[in-house]
C-alpha cells in the first residue's frame, strides 16, 4: 500500500471484465485507478485527472488506440503522458495454442525469405495456375510491399486495408491463403479468424499472420508503440506489478554506494528576461521542475547580452522591460544571422495590439498575455521547439530528411563516440529504368524503396536509427554497428524480393531491359539491385562527415560490382 503512495492509473479498455480485474489488482496494491472506454473520454481523462501511468488495452475495438497515443504524444500538455500497453485475451490460443489455426506467424519487420518459405508450404504452387494470396492489413504502405513481393514471386495478390470488408472479399476471391494482421481498427484479427472458423467457403484457407505484436511475451519496446508491451492469455501479476512500479516511480531505489553516476541528459536551454525579478524567479522554478534548463536576465540589454554568451534554444521575453523592449530585442536578433533562427515568445499586457502586430511581421513565433499560467508556457515551449527540430530539408518525394539532417547526425554520432555504422545505399541500372519507363515510374521505384528502409529500420517510435535521403537514387541509414550487417542483409534480399514487380510481364519473363549507357551504347542492363557500403568506427575512427562519406562512396562502388543486390563492410583498421 505504501509503495502506491496514492499514485493514479488510467485504464483504456471496452472489456468491462478485464478492466474490473485489472481494477482489482490495483485496488489490492494501493493505486487509485479509473476505466475509459471512449477515445475523447480517455483523451479528457490523461489531460484533467492527470494519471501517472495509462494501462491501454492495444486490442481495443471502440476506436485506434494508435491514434490515442499518437493524440497525447502530439498534444504539448499531454507529450510526457506514461503509458503501457497490456491486453489480457484468451484469443491468442489461436495463434499461440497447443494447436493453433495458423500456418505460420511472422512479426513485423518482415523477413521476407521467412515469408516466402511460409507461402510455399500454406499455398505451394500448382502447375497451370496462378496462386491468389490475400493480404489484410491497414497499413497501406506495408501492404504495398507485400503485393509488390506477391507479384514478384508470381502469385495474384489481392490487398484490402479495411478489415470491416476482409470476410465478404474472401468469399468473392477464394484466395489460396490469407496474410493477416491481429490488430486493424474495426475488427482484429483474432475476430476475423473466428468468423472464418464459421464459414464453410472460408474456413480452410491457410492463415499467415503478420503482425508487429509479441504474444505471451513482454517488450520493454513494442515494435508497433515502441512502449512497454505485454499481449497474453493470463494477467502475468508479477511482472505487471513490476512494471507498473517501475514506470510510476513506487519502486524507485537509490544507487548502489560507488556505481558510477548516471549522465546527466542535455536540457533544453530557455532565456527568460523580465524585470518583475519575483515573478522571473518563480517561473524560472516552474520552467527547471519541468526539465528545462534556464538563464535570466532583467532587462533587454542583459538579455542581449546573455544571448550572445550562452546561446539559448528558445527565448522569453517580457515585452515591457528597461533599457530595450522586448521587440527591441527580438529585432536585433532576427536581424543577426547566428541568433535569427531561435525562437523567441513574446510575454505582452492585455490590449498591447500594437506590439503584437509588429512582432508578427518579425517573425515571432507566440505570445502569451499576462498573468502567464506556467503550465501553458511549459507546454507551448515544448510545442515551438518541437516544430523547430524539424529542419525544412526534407525530400519532397521520398519525405525523408535531405543533406543537413544527415550531417548533422553523422557528426553527432561521431561526437557521441559510440559504436556506429553508416549504410550508403544506390540503386543499380537506375538511369536505363527511368530511360525505359519514364520518371513517373522512376519515382514510384524510390517512394518504394525509401518505404523499404523505413519498414526494415525503425522498429517502433523510440527507434535511434536513423534514415535519410542524399538525394536521387542514393540513401544513407544511420544504426548500431551491431545491426548493421544484419540490417544491410534485411535490405538487400528485401529489395531483389520486390524488383521484378517494377517491370512489365515481358521484362519480367526475359530478365533484362534493352537500353542505351551513359555513352550511348545499346546494351541488356539486369533488373534494378540495391548496392550499400556499411562504414563503421570499430576498425578505425572516425573524424568527420566527409570522411565518412568518402569511404561510404568507395565502399558503395564497390558494391555496385554485383549484378544483385549487395552490400560491402569496411573491413580494413588503417
Amino acid at each position: 500500500m505504501d509503495a502506491a503512495n496514492g499514485r493514479k492509473i488510467l485504464i483504456v479498455d471496452t472489456d468491462a471484465a478485464a478492466a474490473a480485474s485489472l481494477t482489482a489488482f490495483l485496488d489490492e496494491h494501493g493505486y487509485s485507478s479509473q476505466t475509459v472506454g471512449n477515445y475523447q473520454q480517455a483523451l479528457t481523462a490523461v489531460q484533467n485527472w492527470k494519471p501517472d501511468l495509462v494501462i491501454l488495452n492495444i486490442l481495443i475495438q471502440a476506436f485506434n488506440p494508435l491514434d490515442f497515443i499518437n493524440e497525447v504524444k502530439k498534444n504539448p500538455f499531454t507529450e510526457r503522458q506514461k503509458i503501457i500497453i497490456f491486453s489480457q485475451t484468451p484469443k491468442t490460443n489461436i495463434v499461440t495454442g497447443p494447436a493453433p489455426s495458423v500456418r505460420g506467424y511472422l512479426t513485423k519487420p518482415v523477413d521476407f525469405e521467412a515469408l516466402k518459405a511460409a507461402l510455399l508450404k500454406a499455398a505451394p504452387p500448382q502447375a497451370g495456375r496462378q496462386q491468389t494470396v490475400m493480404v489484410a492489413d491497414d497499413d497501406t504502405e506495408f501492404s504495398d510491399l507485400v503485393k509488390m513481393f506477391l507479384e514478384a514471386n508470381n502469385y495474384r495478390a489481392v490487398v484490402v486495408n479495411n478489415a470491416l470488408a476482409v470476410l465478404d472479399v474472401m468469399q468473392s476471391e477464394e484466395p489460396d491463403a490469407l496474410l493477416l494482421d491481429l490488430m486493424m481498427p474495426g475488427k482484429d484479427g483474432f475476430r476475423i479468424m473466428e468468423e472464418m472458423q464459421d464459414s464453410a467457403s472460408t474456413s480452410n484457407i491457410p492463415i499467415i499472420v503478420l503482425s508487429a505484436l509479441r504474444l505471451d511475451n513482454y517488450q520493454e519496446r513494442g515494435v508497433l508503440t515502441g512502449l512497454p508491451e505485454i499481449v497474453a492469455r493470463e494477467l502475468p501479476r508479477d511482472l505487471l506489478l513490476k512494471l507498473i512500479e517501475e514506470q510510476t516511480g513506487a519502486a524507485s531505489a537509490a544507487p548502489a554506494p560507488g556505481a558510477p553516476e548516471a549522465p546527466k541528459p542535455v536540457r533544453p536551454r530557455v532565456l527568460m528576461a523580465d524585470d518583475q525579478t519575483e515573478l522571473l524567479y518563480l517561473m524560472k522554478e516552474m520552467i527547471e521542475y519541468a526539465g528545462f534548463e534556464v538563464i535570466t536576465a532583467v532587462d533587454g540589454a542583459e538579455a542581449m547580452k546573455a544571448v550572445f554568451e550562452t546561446s539559448p534554444d528558445i527565448i522569453v521575453l517580457d515585452y515591457n522591460m528597461p533599457r530595450k523592449n522586448g521587440l527591441e530585442v527580438a529585432q536585433d536578433l532576427k536581424n543577426n544571422p547566428l541568433f535569427a533562427h531561435i525562437p523567441i515568445i513574446i510575454v505582452t499586457a492585455y490590449g498591447e495590439k500594437h506590439a503584437k502586430l509588429k512582432g508578427l511581421s518579425m517573425g515571432i513565433d507566440d505570445y502569451l498575455i499576462k498573468p502567464v499560467d506556467a503550465d501553458e508556457l511549459v507546454a507551448r515551449i515544448r510545442m515551438i521547439l518541437k516544430r523547430n527540430k524539424q529542419v525544412l530539408d526534407t525530400n519532397p518525394l521520398s519525405k525523408l530528411p535531405g543533406n543537413p539532417s544527415i550531417q548533422a547526425r553523422v557528426e553527432r554520432e561521431i561526437a557521441k563516440n559510440s559504436q556506429f555504422a553508416v549504410l550508403y545505399l544506390d540503386l543499380n541500372n537506375f538511369k536505363a529504368y527511368n530511360d525505359t519507363y519514364g520518371f513517373e515510374a522512376g519515382d514510384r521505384v524510390l517512394k518504394a524503396t525509401a518505404n523499404l528502409l523505413v519498414k526494415l529500420t525503425i522498429q517502433n517510435e523510440d527507434s535511434q536509427d536513423f534514415i535519410g535521403h542524399i538525394g536521387g537514387d542514393d540513401f544513407i541509414v544511420v544504426t548500431e554497428f551491431a545491426r548493421s550487417e544484419e540490417l544491410a542483409r534485411r535490405i538487400t534480399h528485401a529489395f531483389d524480393e520486390i524488383a521484378p514487380s517494377f517491370y512489365s510481364k515481358t521484362d519480367r519473363e526475359a530478365g533484362h531491359i534493352v537500353a542505351a549507357d551513359r555513352q550511348g551504347n545499346i546494351k541488356k542492363f539486369p533488373f534494378l539491385s540495391i548496392a550499400i557500403g556499411i562504414v563503421h568506427n570499430t576498425a578505425r575512427p572516425l573524424l568527420s562527415f566527409a570522411q565518412v562519406s568518402n569511404i561510404g562512396t568507395e565502399l558503395k562502388k564497390g558494391a555496385k560490382a554485383s549484378d544483385k543486390s549487395h552490400y560491402i563492410v569496411d573491413r580494413r583498421k588503417d
